[in-house]
Order: structure tokens, then C-alpha cells, then sequence
């Protein structure tokens, strides 16, 4: 396998495009989630829950993972530590290497400390939150099976102007080529769970 070094910067930015189709989907989903019946799973996964001040009426949750921060708004979603970390913005449809020893605050993000000119920095950053994010909907499956993410894709397409991205099932395939082989991971609009 071909280190993160040695792969086309072209064919990662490709990647983290697809990722950021795929975050923006993700997201939608993890807000069910927040509203789930049987309670916030995020509260349920160990995520403290803080009122956003730039925002009103809008929450962070935040965790400890991997020696970092994972932070989850309605605007950005990112894992943070050691200076700095990844982050998606959601208004942006972008991934970034953040390159400030604080989280982002919601809404106000300097350009100075946002980087995408190294994809292959990018997604190696990305790596406790691609880790998370499996962990995450390994658990949502475990507690309420697969046919809950297939009925939150349900509901994501029929919304106005949304872009299904893969299937819950594909889409997990796809995060963890990701993580684990990007050098052979096929563009998401060509993946399907035998790759």
C-alpha cells in the first residue's frame, strides 16, 4: 500500500470532496439523532452538551477522542488536539486542516487558520474523526438497527434540494476505505459495498 505521501494530491482532493458530500448528508443524520425518541444519543455517547453564544439557540457537543476534541455543531463538525486538527464546514461544503490550538467557534472562522492546500495533511488529520465516526454509527446500529439510518436516508431525500450521498451501509464501506485504504478507494459516485 502506498503511503498517504506517495498518492496523487488531485485524486485526495477528489476524496475529500466526496467526504464533505458525505459529512454534509452525515450531518443531517446526526441531527435525528440529537432528537431521537429515547433521548440524545450524543448525550448517550459521552458528548457534553454547551450552549453556542455566537449562535443562540444552537449547541455544541464535544468529547474527548484520541489524545484531541471531537466538536459537533449544526455548522462544522471537526476533531481537534495537539494545535491544531480537521474540520468540515458545513456552509462551505469544505474540509480544512484547522491550524489553531483552539476549536473553531461556530460561525466566526479566521481563513488564517484554515488550510486546504495539503490534502494529504487534511485527511491524515481527519483520521480520529473518520475513527469517531465509525464508532459512532457502529453504536446508532447496534441500538436501533440498521432500518433507523435507512429511514433517516429516507427522510434526507425527500427534503427539498438534497443530494443523497451513499447509503447508510455504503457509506460506512466508504469512511472506512477511507481511513484504513484510500489509496484504492474508489470515488464515491463509483463505490458500492463489495469494493
Amino acid at each position: 500500500m502506498k503511503s498517504i505521501e506517495e498518492r496523487s494530491p488531485g485524486r485526495l482532493r477528489a476524496l475529500l470532496r466526496d467526504l464533505s458530500e458525505g459529512l454534509h448528508q452525515q450531518m443531517f443524520f446526526w441531527g435525528r439523532d440529537v432528537v431521537h425518541p429515547e433521548g440524545n444519543a450524543f448525550i448517550r455517547g459521552g458528548f457534553e452538551k454547551r450552549s453556542c453564544v455566537q449562535l443562540p439557540g444552537s449547541s455544541v457537543y464535544g468529547r474527548e477522542w484520541q489524545g484531541g476534541r471531537i466538536e459537533l455543531h449544526g455548522s462544522q463538525a471537526g476533531w481537534y488536539g495537539g494545535g491544531g486538527g480537521f474540520v468540515y464546514l458545513r456552509v462551505q461544503g469544505r474540509c480544512y486542516q484547522w491550524q489553531d490550538a483552539e476549536p473553531p467557534v461556530p460561525g466566526e472562522w479566521s481563513r488564517d487558520f484554515l488550510d486546504a492546500s495539503q490534502p494529504e495533511r487534511t485527511l491524515e488529520l481527519a483520521g480520529p474523526f473518520l475513527d469517531w465516526w465509525l464508532s459512532f454509527e457502529q453504536e446508532v446500529v447496534r441500538r436501533h438497527g440498521l432500518e433507523y439510518r435507512d429511514a433517516c436516508f429516507r427522510h434526507y431525500n425527500r427534503l427539498p434540494r438534497s443530494r443523497a450521498w451513499l447509503s447508510p451501509a455504503q457509506s460506512i464501506c466508504w469512511v472506512h476505505g477511507l481511513r484504513h485504504e484510500p489509496g484504492s478507494l474508489p470515488r464515491a459516485r463509483r463505490f458500492s459495498e463489495s469494493d
